[in-house]
């Protein structure tokens, strides 16, 4: 799910050298959550008008992490941080 969230960003963004992914310690039995950091720069590429592109990404991994045999109940979770607001996600 890294991998194509990676690839997806990378696509997005003006400096895909400074995507960062980073896997987030859940209960062991919970679906993975990820936190993206990207450039000041590209922030509101990621998030879109009213959220729309975070949305899509979400949706994304959830299809992945679904067709990867993911429980149908839980849900990845993705949280953009704001890079201007001391990294607390959007």
């Amino acid at each position: 799910m890294e991998s194509l969230l990676r690839l997806v960003v990378g696509g997005l963004v003006q400096y895909p050298e400074q995507v960062r992914i980073t896997a987030v310690a859940r209960r062991p039995d919970d679906a993975p959550s990820l936190e993206l950091r990207v450039a000041a720069a590209d922030f509101p590429r990621v998030v879109g008008r009213g959220g729309r592109t975070a949305r899509a990404l979400r949706a994304l991994l959830e299809g992945s992490y679904r067709s990867q045999g993911g429980d149908s109940y839980d849900r990845p979770g993705l949280n953009i941080m704001d890079p201007e607001d001391d990294g607390r996600p959007v």
